[in-house]
């Protein structure tokens, strides 16, 4: 849904950056609410300030790059690709964790992995991005992702989901600057 409806914001004269920022701020709240509810107890030793500070930036990091790949081609295309994060995810999980997948998840990412070619299709000369090199965006988000839910499944065992939400708040934050420096100033916003 979040795909489908990403561009209607930017169509009214509201960039995708300046959104992110919106986003950004709103998750003080919750993170400040998480907090409250464990008691103010934010865990703070190194490990858990590392992987919820991953956690934090290949999310948000991702998503500034999203903003970008969302120039380069249209989110019909994007989005089919970046959907396929979870793959990454369970591959990682299967090959460093020692995981199991069961035969329908399997089933599911060869599905996926067939489906994106079809979903992604453009005939010659339909105005579509041209080339390769918009490629490079879609998967450097699907990349990030992917290594997000992979670095919190296994944050996950050793920290509370509250430690992580508030590092994922904290370096969202961080990135303002750079999704408000990618705002075009030179267009009209609304």
């Amino acid at each position: 849904m979040w795909g489908a409806l990403i561009e209607a914001p930017e169509k009214a004269r509201f960039p995708a950056t300046l959104g992110y920022s919106v986003w950004a701020l709103t998750m003080l709240p919750c993170a400040l609410v998480a907090l409250r509810i464990v008691g103010w107890k934010l865990e703070t030793d190194r490990r858990s300030v590392l992987n919820g500070g991953a956690v934090g930036l290949l999310g948000a990091g991702g998503q500034i790059v999203l903003f970008q790949a969302l120039r380069t081609a249209p989110a019909y295309v994007v989005f089919p690709i970046v959907s396929l994060y979870p793959v990454l995810t369970v591959a990682l999980s299967v090959t460093l964790l020692k995981e199991r997948a069961s035969r329908r998840a399997w089933a599911g990412i060869v599905t996926a992995l067939i489906a994106l070619p079809l979903l992604s299709y453009q005939p010659p000369g339909s105005g579509s991005a041209s080339g390769y090199w918009w490629l490079l965006g879609p998967v450097a988000v699907l990349v990030a992702w992917g290594l997000q839910a992979y670095v919190m499944k296994f944050s996950n065992e050793t920290m509370r989901a509250e430690s992580i939400f508030f590092y994922m708040m904290a370096t969202a934050l961080l990135l303002v600057p750079v999704a408000v420096f990618m705002t075009d100033i030179s267009r009209p916003i609304n």
